[in-house]
């Protein structure tokens, strides 16, 4: 199919945006990437086997893989496939965790130590949950929330199946818990509920027929009240990633301008350096909106056969905000 032809079936706004979003001649290959099917990607679960084991066990079972070079835990998929993947020891005791490339970023970039206080702001299924919790080795402490009850369901049973002991989970609106945990935290994620426009797919237009510009302006509504909380709760000195797998600049750039206006003299963005290819800065000109400068230093990634699109953007905090 071509680019042409999978423009025509998506909605003309959302590719008009696309347009304004990437450099022209990267749009065919963009467009192109809303009618694949991905190869599953995973990564291994180190709180229950080794990278060692793993690889041994890849051979015993006749799993091929291909590594990734940033992320040495993480590997694309090539041959069973997914369903025949699913059936094996290490993805039904949770050894493994299928999870996108790019759903794998925001951890990293978080980079949680084994004393840190980190928290989870809007937490399930639980991919990233689960990432922190291997990344520190199972240690510190980790609060988790989520406000959907079933969700909340969804993300207890991944942590019980992924091991994870470190992590308290609860299910209320994160909006607020900041009176509770005000400068707490070391780290703080907030990977925010979005539009998931990184996730439309021509082949399965259920993932997109409800978009409009509206259903972007209440989700930028709700992301901004999320990333003040996540930013409330974090140490001076603290880290704080924010990040959606969507385009939208009203839910990405346009919330950070947000917080650096909210609160000038305590955050600052800094530049993010991830050993990938397939990013660009994030945009400091939309429409006739002009931005900082640094939101530069935030990153999209573009979207690929392998990875979804997504934003990332990296904060610290410099200074506490009663002062």
């Amino acid at each position: 199919m071509t680019s042409e032809e999978i423009e025509k079936k998506l909605p003309r706004k959302f590719v008009e945006k696309i347009k304004k979003i990437f450099p022209a001649q990267l749009i065919p290959d963009i467009l192109k990437t809303f009618a694949i099917k991905r190869p599953t990607t995973f990564r291994i679960n180190t709180l229950k086997i080794s990278r060692r084991k793993a690889l041994e066990e890849f051979r015993r079972l006749g799993i091929k893989v291909k590594e990734v070079l940033w992320y040495p835990d993480a590997f694309i998929l090539t041959f069973p496939d997914l369903q025949t993947l699913s059936t094996t020891h290490l993805y039904q005791e949770g050894k493994i965790y299928v999870q996108n490339l790019s759903s794998m970023l925001p951890p990293l970039l978080l980079n949680p130590q084994s004393e840190d206080k980190v928290l989870d702001l809007t937490a399930a299924p639980g991919s990233k949950t689960t990432q922190i919790s291997a990344l520190m080795h199972n240690r510190g402490e980790v609060i988790a929330i989520e406000k959907d009850k079933a969700r909340f369901e969804k993300l207890l049973a991944n942590m019980r199946l992924q091991g994870v002991e470190n992590v308290k989970v609860y299910n209320r609106d994160g909006i607020g818990i900041w009176r509770e945990y005000f400068e707490y935290f070391d780290k703080v994620l907030v990977d925010a509920p979005c539009t998931s426009e990184g996730r439309f797919n021509i082949l399965r237009p259920k993932t997109y027929r409800y978009w409009n510009q509206l259903k972007v302006k209440r989700m930028a509504k709700k992301q901004k009240g999320l990333i003040v909380t996540g930013f409330k709760c974090l140490k001076p000195g603290g880290s704080l990633v924010y990040s959606t797998c969507t385009f939208s600049p009203e839910e990405n750039e346009f919330v950070i301008n947000y917080l650096l206006k909210k609160f000038p003299q305590s955050c600052r963005i800094e530049e993010v350096k991830m050993g990938i290819k397939n990013i660009m800065p994030g945009l400091i000109r939309w429409n006739e909106v002009r931005l900082p400068q640094e939101i530069k230093n935030c990153i999209r990634v573009i979207p690929t056969e392998l990875m979804e699109g997504f934003f990332i953007c990296l904060f610290t905090k410099t200074k506490s905000l009663g002062e």
